[in-house]
């Protein structure tokens, strides 16, 4: 079954990047993450973590109408960490950021 979830981020301060642990892999749980939707913002980069590893550096706004969200193709096993959220080098504070994934579980 396909589940969502969002995570918004009140203010991100310029040159910062801000994680979240949005996702963890569990026991007896098969965890897969399958797309990122984010905001279109100019100068503010998409950032996802697996454990220490990163796999994804984006700037948001080759996110577009058409192509609203990134497809992924995720797995985490027992103990992984999913972390995502924002690099902002917008020259300013950006506010109200939302980031959203969408994973399936099994098991």
């Amino acid at each position: 079954m396909l589940k969502y979830k969002k995570f918004r981020f009140t203010s991100i301060a310029d040159g910062v990047e801000d994680l979240t642990d949005i996702l963890a892999g569990m026991s007896g749980k098969a965890r897969r993450i399958l797309s990122l939707v984010a905001q279109q913002t100019a100068d503010l980069y998409i950032r996802v973590y697996r454990d220490a590893e990163q796999i994804v550096d984006l700037e948001s706004d080759s996110l577009t109408a058409t192509a609203p969200f990134l497809p992924m193709d995720l797995p985490l096993a027992e103990g992984q960490l999913c972390k995502a959220g924002f690099l902002n080098s917008s020259g300013g504070t950006l506010s109200n950021l939302d980031i959203t994934i969408g994973y399936e579980e099994t098991g």
